[in-house]
């Protein structure tokens, strides 16, 4: 076992900051041991190290530059009950940071005094010894970050399946499936020189075949959870000075994009999330569409285009005041894969009970009528981007059962599904069970990175780097 896990670690595990509450965690094997000589029980006949798992414990803890005692309870989890399977203790009390400083130097003063192997915990430590320990798998580790970044109730929901398990489970599964196959194909090797069929080219096919499927059915999902967990790409595109920015003001509710009578202010592309009934719309605010020599505004506008290539969900922002087929040339009104709402913004300059006469090519696209002046039609737009998901013309909601991979655990898939497509192909050809076997090997390998069973020390370096300190 590497020598840093063997240390005691030490790191708060609470949000930074003032609170009523925090805590301070400490794992390995001299977790308790550490406590000793600066903790002090409300019992003084009580002995940590022979408390029985699971059991709180109040007292204070003394901090010696200041002759003070700081009120603290501790939560004692022995050994392999505690998430990383070591000596576990947590420390709570007050929430005032200089507490928690004056906490953290006297454990690991009076550690280091009495030689005891602790240290400050590096980022992610403690889930990375709960993966190294066997208490979760890789994905369920990846699954406590996805959980700490949730931003909506669906984000949590999916985060706490890949963390119960659900995912590693139908992974586990495919995986098994492979493995029986490459161990019949080996088997059929051994037996080549003898006149023993194990398992045909045709009934190799078939069981790649239900395993391609499978892995299939798992990108899928992948790809329906990458949307739903960062949001559906909304972009807002029109001619210049249509109301753009204001408009994404308008709906964050906060001053985010530069508002300016004169056109053609926004030059950059400018992002923000908007959540909706739960569901997190990333709304970009562009350059307007127009002709112009500017080389500075013409390279803001390509940028405009190829942002638009990458939506979910396009907002065409039109000026109602204005002549709306002059606005509509040199516009993009259907962008393969994905929608577009129409929005007639500066509704307020519009005399009463006068609308332009709407050209044919946009009619049969959703219409809002908005004014960011009066606040007119915004909730009717909010309601609007809402439907464009819930009524099914966006997937973004996770089906019951489905799961959502990240970027590493899809590539992973990829990889995994490739060798099972030229293991078919060879198959296919009649290739020699060599051939075969080599490429199922290929697909547990990749299949196996995704829940830890094979990694590298640099896949885990970069995994727990994203983590905070203390979890």
């Amino acid at each position: 076992m590497p020598h840093e896990i063997q240390d005691t670690i030490i790191a708060v595990s609470s949000p930074v900051g003032r609170a009523y509450h925090a805590i301070i965690k400490i794992s390995g094997p001299e977790a308790i041991a550490c406590l000793k000589g600066v903790f002090t029980a409300s019992c003084h006949r009580l002995d940590l190290e022979t408390v029985p798992t699971y059991t709180s414990v109040a007292g204070s803890i003394h901090y010696d530059e200041e002759h003070v005692d700081i009120p603290v309870v501790l939560y004692v989890m022995k050994q392999p009950h505690s998430y990383t399977k070591e000596d576990v203790v947590e420390v709570h009390t007050l929430g005032s940071p200089l507490l928690v400083k004056m906490v953290l130097d006297a454990i690991l003063t009076k550690g280091i005094l009495t030689k005891k192997n602790i240290r400050f915990a590096q980022p992610g430590e403690f889930t990375r010894r709960a993966f190294l320990h066997g208490r979760i798998d890789l994905t369920q580790a990846e699954a406590v970050m996805q959980l700490i970044r949730a931003q909506t109730d669906e984000e949590r929901e999916t985060a706490l399946a890949q963390l119960s398990g659900a995912g590693s489970h139908r992974i586990n599964h495919i995986k098994d499936e492979i493995v029986s196959l490459c161990s019949s194909i080996e088997v059929a090797i051994d037996f080549s020189d003898q006149d023993i069929e194990i398992i045909s080219h045709g009934e190799i096919i078939h069981k790649l075949l239900n395993i391609e499927e499978g892995i299939n059915r798992l990108l899928l999902e992948s790809e329906t959870g990458k949307i739903a967990s960062e949001g559906i790409n909304t972009i807002l595109y029109g001619k210049p000075n249509v109301g753009k920015s204001s408009l994404i003001n308008a709906l964050l509710g906060k001053r985010r994009s530069l508002v300016s009578a004169e056109p053609g202010t926004t030059r950059d592309v400018v992002t923000d999330t908007l959540e909706i009934d739960g569901i997190r719309f990333r709304l970009s605010d562009t350059a307007g569409i127009n002709v112009t020599q500017d080389m500075v505004a013409f390279s803001a506008m390509d940028k405009t285009h190829t942002t638009m290539k990458q939506a979910n969900l396009l907002l065409l922002v039109l000026d109602g005041s204005e002549d709306v087929e002059a606005q509509l040339d040199g516009l993009e009104l259907d962008v393969p894969g994905c929608n577009t709402i129409i929005v007639f913004n500066k509704c307020d300059k519009i005399k009463a009970g006068f609308l332009p006469e709407l050209p044919l090519k946009i009619r049969k696209h959703p219409l809002v009528h908005t004014s960011t002046l009066t606040g007119d039609g915004l909730e009717t737009l909010k309601a609007q981007l809402a439907a464009s998901v819930l009524g099914g013309d966006l997937t973004t909601r996770l089906p019951s059962g489905c799961l959502a991979f990240n970027r590493r655990q899809r590539e992973a898939l990829y990889r995994s599904l490739q060798s099972v497509r030229q293991a078919k192909e060879a198959a296919e050809n009649n290739e020699s069970y060599e051939f075969i076997a080599m490429e199922t090997r290929s697909a547990i390998d990749a299949i196996g990175e995704i829940v830890g069973e094979i990694t590298t020390e640099d896949i885990l370096n970069k995994i727990f780097s994203e983590f905070c300190i203390g979890k």
